[in-house]
């Protein structure tokens, strides 16, 4: 691993995209104090409190097609749950990539892709909310903090969760696809339980069953299967 901090980035995804495309080796990883334009999944923008909360990008090299792509997604979002299990069990991922502890969202992720001569650069940017207490502005929101009523060293944080991926590089590596997505089930936030969406503007019952291998959502509502693609649906909870 190769660590370069910062007091203060506008966005570490934007600034490691920029390294990757100079070749920056596999495992650099940037770390911003206080990220200013941080970004979100498909568009949205990731608020964070400085100080509090860790904001860091890493860049992962592989010959992955763009196809296979959606499992390096659930590797990123697998790692990171079974990462912060270790705060509090309850911890699940929401389809694609959010991170939920005790049904409230601690953890944001973005991954942007390019290939190059043959490689596909990852730049996978984590935003996790450590030591913020006050979400009155987000409700659904929490923090580890929050959850265990402790004050934690963020920058450990960042350093014991980067080994905890690189233990779990050997899945990635060897295209574990198999491994990697029931993994993946087992952590989906509300899988086989009945729960309110929102779609076209009307609120419908429904059971989230799987995600299919372009990473879509499959949920049964009223004894039919239906397929989702992200926006296409939202999670009440």
């Amino acid at each position: 691993m190769y660590l370069i901090s910062f007091d203060s980035l506008p966005n570490t995804n934007e600034f490691l995209v920029e390294l990757s495309k100079k070749d920056a080796n596999s495992w650099t990883v940037i770390h911003a104090k206080n990220q200013t334009k941080g970004k979100g999944y498909a568009g949205n923008e990731w608020k964070v409190v400085a100080g509090e909360n860790l904001t860091f990008s890493f860049l992962l090299k592989t010959d992955y097609s763009f196809q296979e792509l959606i499992y390096f997604n659930q590797w990123v979002s697998n790692a990171i749950c079974l990462f912060l299990k270790q705060f509090h069990p309850k911890t699940n991922v929401k389809w694609p990539n959010d991170i939920i502890l005790k049904d409230k969202k601690v953890c944001g992720i973005l991954i942007e892709n390019h290939r190059s001569n043959g490689v596909m650069n990852s730049i996978i940017g984590i935003g996790i909310n450590v030591n913020q207490t006050d979400f009155n502005h987000l409700p659904k929101a929490t923090s580890i903090c929050k959850v265990t009523d402790k004050i934690y060293d963020i920058e450990e944080i960042l350093s014991d969760l980067m080994r905890f991926f690189e233990q779990e590089y050997r899945d990635l590596e060897h295209k574990n696809f198999e491994k990697i997505h029931q993994t993946y089930l087992d952590n989906l936030f509300r899988k086989d339980e009945i729960s309110t969406f929102r779609v076209d503007g009307e609120l419908v019952e429904g059971t989230i069953l799987d995600v299919n291998e372009a990473g879509n959502l499959l949920i049964e509502i009223n004894q039919e299967l239906r397929e989702f693609k992200h926006k296409e649906i939202e999670l009440l909870f």
